[in-house]
């Protein structure tokens, strides 16, 4: 008898210890599964942004065997020459964000997440100037050709800074919600925003992120003071 009890224990320990092995199994698969679609978005995402990279170069090498064309055509006609640098010149604000700019691209929306609690309201957590940052990145790295903050133009000497409940862009103060527009190509732009695990899968979970892509984005130009007055071109 003792025996007996002794084999209905054993197979209980058995079965409990088949059923663990199972269930472990079987998260280890899902884990597994998650990772794979995670790398193989990350790839898509990379492939994308390279051929990106190499088509912008390939145009690039063009334009500028296009320009040096121009202007050895322009140097032998005044009225030409002033019409090729007037164009370069065109080129390098927009470069510089002094232009109005408009095309397709993404526009990100970041905001406050609130909730009820005893009657009374709260937000998980505010928006800080590294939330921005890290979209901004984000977008630059995808190939965006020109950003803006809350209608604010983003250019080299652009500060995205905290002061108190206000984040500081271009030295004017800026609250929720913040709406990020971006121009470039929206697939690429999207999906680099949308990946797994990414900058607004990761910011998502305390904030609200909403991404939406448009056929027409208006981004308008710089007004600050671009001035230099310490620095000088290199001879």
């Amino acid at each position: 008898m003792k025996r007996l009890s002794d084999r209905i224990a054993i197979m209980i320990v058995c079965v409990i210890l088949g059923l663990m092995l199972a269930a472990q199994f079987k998260n280890v698969q899902n884990v597994g599964g998650n990772v794979s679609l995670q790398r193989a978005q990350e790839l898509t995402t990379q492939i994308q942004k390279l051929n990106q990279d190499i088509a912008g170069q390939q145009n690039l090498i063009q334009e500028l065997e296009e320009r040096l064309a121009d202007y050895e055509s322009a140097a032998q006609d005044a009225g030409k020459l002033n019409e090729t640098m007037y164009r370069d010149l065109e080129r390098a604000r927009n470069l510089a964000g002094l232009t109005e700019l408009e095309g397709p691209g993404v526009v990100v929306t970041v905001n406050l997440i609130s909730y009820q609690e005893w009657g009374e309201t709260g937000i998980i957590r505010n928006v800080y100037h590294e939330d921005l940052l890290m979209l901004v990145n984000e977008l630059n790295a995808a190939g965006a050709e020109a950003l803006a903050i809350n209608d604010e133009r983003i250019v080299s000497t652009t500060e995205i800074r905290d002061a108190g409940d206000y984040i500081v862009i271009n030295t004017n103060r800026h609250s929720v919600p913040f709406e990020i527009k971006a121009l470039g190509n929206p697939d690429t732009l999207e999906a680099s925003l949308m990946l797994l695990g990414g900058v607004a899968d990761s910011l998502g979970e305390e904030l609200e992120i909403k991404i939406r892509r448009e056929n027409s984005i208006r981004i308008p130009k710089y007004t600050g003071l671009l001035q230099f007055d310490y620095s000088v071109p290199v001879q």
